[in-house]
């Protein structure tokens, strides 16, 4: 299990060193960053409340009623505990849960208003349902949970939220792939910001979201072509 941890600690530094170089954070590098320990009821979070020079040993061990069993985090921290521990609830296929103030994302967030399906890279990021908001609730509290699960209940087809008027929550399979969210949803932030100047974004139509996963997939099935 040692070696396990020390992997999983790498891999979410690693991850959080990718956004941080990305610029898809906000100025401050605010950011929390959470993976859970593959068949046990633990996730490890950081503990301090910046992405920056993020080292392994400011990773905590935590279960998911939010003890902490080693290690240790700071109260900034110990307020979002269960905006990470809600995904891994209500999604048991996620396995790393990241929360960012991504700046074009935040401003869908702080305007209340859900990035929908009109980037091609949200269909094929698993996003189809695109990016719903979670209602207002103070940081952490059972409201705000309450608000994320119910986000999530209203949207199966997606790998993040908005929390209105706060930052983005994302996930993925891994620390990598939560960090690519990230990236994905940030950048359909900027797109449809920029579409809204040229009169609104277009919908890809659902059937058209379907054929393209499925092309994705057929691809994928036929592994890489070499000469």
């Amino acid at each position: 299990m040692t070696a396990e941890l020390d992997s999983l600690r790498q891999a979410m530094v690693d991850a959080a060193n990718f956004l941080v170089r990305s610029g898809a954070l906000s100025l401050s590098n605010h950011g929390n960053f959470s993976v859970r320990v593959p068949d046990t009821d633990t996730l490890l979070l950081t503990g301090t409340s910046s992405l920056v020079n993020l080292r392994p040993e400011n990773l905590a061990l935590l279960d998911l009623e939010g003890r902490v069993v080693e290690g240790e985090i700071n109260p900034t921290n110990a307020e979002i505990v269960h905006m990470h521990t809600v995904v891994y609830k209500h999604r048991p296929q996620a396995g790393a849960v990241v929360h960012t103030h991504s700046p074009y994302t935040t401003m869908w967030a702080i305007a209340s208003r859900p990035i929908e399906c009109a980037y091609e890279a949200l269909v094929r990021s698993e996003m189809t349902d695109g990016v719903p908001v979670a209602h207002y609730g103070p940081r952490g509290s059972a409201m705000a949970i309450a608000n994320i699960a119910a986000a999530l209940a209203g949207a199966p087809n997606t790998r993040a939220v908005l929390l209105e008027n706060h930052g983005l929550l994302a996930w993925g399979a891994d620390s990598a792939v939560a960090a690519r969210t990230v990236l994905t949803v940030e950048e359909a932030a900027q797109m449809g910001l920029g579409a809204e100047a040229l009169g609104g974004s277009k919908l890809i139509p659902p059937e058209l979201r379907k054929a393209t996963l499925e092309r994705r997939d057929a691809f994928v099935r036929a592994g890489s072509q070499r000469s």
